[in-house]
């Protein structure tokens, strides 16, 4: 039998982690498996771009002007009905398949469609959403479920076991990989000096990853001795730019921070640190301190959901209590300064994450899942 191509639909317009895992996986699936991977969104967007450089195929949805609409926006009903057919002619083109929903509003937007059209539906769980009855609907609806952490299968209790399992995203980095020529190139996009200490955080500005923590933590550590520059790497999300910048200036340290926006590749952001600072809260798995594990730059991070099942199950880094304010997490990053070689993973533990986050292992999991949903749809 031939096998269904797997459609990865996206109705924003930027780029988040999710996306990322995505790629890596459609990469893996085409190259070990054969398979037909599309990404369905928005074709002028940064995420059909980078798709398109990797070599992933891109079908447009026709879609721009809702990309930068809100999420209960893009879930409207009426929405909904007004696209539904637009949506139903691109999912008879595509033909039978499957579609692997990311976002919840992408099995309402067209992995009911797809179902309607004899494919099936995988839901790839992300978040630690509160499951209002709306969400338990439509995740009910998926033919198989796949939780990126233990701590994200949690929420989908309501799930029967058989169609739940919990795979690793796949995380990687280029071997072998330069780590200072990262930081010169870094750097030299900065117009930072590499000589200093570097100490960053890296994400989009959501509240609950506590950039406004890590500026106040920064403030902290600043007196110590040695030059030290404090980097934001990551992009608005519901906490502005501006407002970090004049926390900045409030605590006196703005000559110290440098906001860098969202930058490509990660893996240069990250090995140019010499400590990658993860003070979030709620984060379904967060794949920071894993890339910072694979690259030798030790990492703090708050011991709370997907941040704290890292912590206790590979090494590379240090965890601090949820309760841990500014000062403390302060204290115990410049611990780690002090001595980064006791914190950092080996090489010897670095292969085995590179084990565990391997591409390839985490699309042989999901082709298995898809098999076993063909072979149910023969």
């Amino acid at each position: 039998m031939t096998p269904l191509p797997i459609v990865f639909p996206f109705s924003s317009h930027d780029i988040g982690g999710s996306h990322v895992a995505t790629y890596e996986l459609a990469a893996a699936l085409q190259a070990g498996h054969g398979r037909r991977c599309i990404f369905l969104c928005a074709a002028e967007t940064p995420i059909a771009a980078e798709a398109r450089r990797r070599g992933i195929e891109v079908v447009d949805t026709g879609e721009i002007a809702w990309a930068h609409a809100s999420l209960k926006e893009r879930r409207s009903p009426v929405r909904m009905l007004r696209r539904l057919p637009a949506r139903l002619a691109i999912m008879r083109r595509i033909g039978r398949c499957i579609v692997h929903a990311n976002e919840i509003v992408a099995i309402q937007s067209f992995g009911l469609l797809a179902k309607l059209l004899g494919g099936r539906i995988v839901y790839h769980h992300h978040a630690l959403n509160r499951m209002v009855l709306p969400y338990r609907f439509l995740i009910g609806r998926a033919d198989a479920v796949i939780a990126v952490s233990e701590t994200c299968r949690a929420p989908l209790s309501f799930v029967s076991p058989e169609r739940l399992r919990v795979v690793l995203n796949p995380i990687e980095v280029p071997e072998p990989f330069d780590c200072a020529a990262a930081r010169a190139r870094v750097c030299g996009k900065l117009g930072i000096d590499p000589a200093e200490t570097l100490i960053g955080f890296v994400g989009n500005l959501w509240h609950r990853k506590r950039p406004e923590f890590f500026l106040r933590a920064a403030a902290a550590m600043r007196s110590e001795e040695g030059p030290k520059r404090f980097i934001l790497f990551g992009r608005k999300g519901d906490v502005d730019v501006p407002e970090m910048e004049a926390l900045a200036s409030e605590l006196r340290i703005a000559d110290r921070v440098t906001f860098a926006g969202f930058m490509m590749p990660a893996e240069d952001n990250i090995a140019a640190l010499d400590l990658l600072m993860a003070p979030a809260i709620n984060e379904p798995f967060g794949r920071t301190p894993i890339e910072a594990a694979l690259l030798g730059t030790p990492w703090i991070a708050t011991d709370d959901a997907g941040h704290g099942e890292i912590g206790r199950r590979w090494p590379g880094g240090r965890l601090v209590a949820i309760d841990a304010d500014e000062a403390a997490f302060a204290a115990a990053a410049l611990e780690i300064l002090e001595n980064p070689g006791a914190v950092a993973a080996t090489p010897a533990e670095r292969a085995r994450i590179a084990a565990d986050f391997a591409p390839a292992r985490e699309a042989a999991e999901v082709n298995a899942i898809y098999e076993r949903l063909e072979r149910g749809a023969a």
